[in-house]
C-alpha cells in the first residue's frame, strides 16, 4: 500500500518511525500540485501531491474516515536472556470514546497470557493511592480512609493483586480513570447543542 503523508503526517512519521510500518506508509516522493478535484473524501484548503505512480492524493481520507485509529507499540520482555513476552502500548490517534493521545500499557507473557492487571500500578501512582516512600519502596493508601499503610517494596506492592482489585473497584478510582480517559460529550441541555430540528433548519 502506498499513501502519500499531508505535512502533518510526515511530521507525526519523524516523531515515531514505527507509524510508517504501523499503518503501511511509505513516502516515494512528494509533488506539491496544489488544490485538484479528487474522486475520494475530499477537503476543502488541503494541499493534494502528484504520488510517482501518477495519483493525485490529499492522503487525508483514511484519517478522516476512520471512527477509530490505534497504533500499538511493543518491546521485549526478558526473564535472564530468554524472551518472556511482550509489552505492548495502545496508542489513542483517533477514537469517539477515549481522549486522544492517550496511552493504554499491557503485558502478555508466554507464561501466563495477558496481564489482567497491566498499567493498574502506574494509574494507582498518578491518582496518589500508591506514593512513593523511599527510592526502593513504597506506601498504599487506603481509598475509603486516606491511611497512608506501611511501605514496601516495589515489586510487593506492584504484585498486590488484593489492593489493585480493591481499588479496580472503587467509586474515586474509576472516577479518575473516566476522567483521564474518557471522552466529554454534549448534553441536550449544553449550549451550542445541535438537536435534529436544527440541523434540518441549518440544510434548508
Amino acid at each position: 500500500m502506498l499513501i502519500v503523508v499531508n505535512p502533518n503526517l510526515e511530521n507525526i512519521a519523524k516523531l515515531n518511525p514505527k507509524l510508517q510500518d504501523a499503518v503501511g506508509l511509505k513516502l516515494v516522493k512528494i509533488k506539491p500540485v496544489g488544490k485538484r478535484k479528487v474522486y475520494d473524501i475530499s477537503v476543502a484548503d488541503v494541499e493534494h501531491y502528484l504520488l510517482e505512480n501518477g495519483l493525485i492524493t490529499h492522503n487525508t481520507g483514511i484519517y478522516y474516515s476512520a471512527n477509530t485509529i490505534f497504533i500499538i507499540t511493543k518491546r521485549q520482555v526478558k526473564e535472564g536472556d530468554a524472551l518472556a513476552g511482550w509489552e505492548f502500548v495502545i496508542n489513542i490517534e483517533k477514537s469517539r470514546f477515549v481522549k486522544e493521545k492517550s496511552k493504554l500499557p499491557f503485558t502478555v507473557t508466554y507464561a501466563d497470557g495477558i496481564k489482567k492487571h497491566s498499567g493498574l500500578f502506574d494509574l494507582a501512582v498518578e491518582a496518589k493511592f500508591i506514593i512513593k516512600a523511599s527510592a526502593q519502596t513504597w506506601s498504599q493508601v487506603d481509598p475509603d480512609t486516606g491511611e497512608i499503610l506501611p511501605a514496601k517494596k516495589t515489586k510487593t506492592i506492584e504484585n498486590d493483586i488484593a489492593f489493585l482489585e480493591r481499588l479496580v473497584a472503587h467509586e474515586s478510582f474509576k472516577g479518575y480513570v473516566k476522567d483521564k480517559y474518557m471522552m466529554t460529550t454534549l448534553s441536550d441541555s449544553d449550549e451550542g447543542y445541535l438537536d435534529e430540528d436544527d440541523l434540518e433548519d441549518e440544510d434548508a
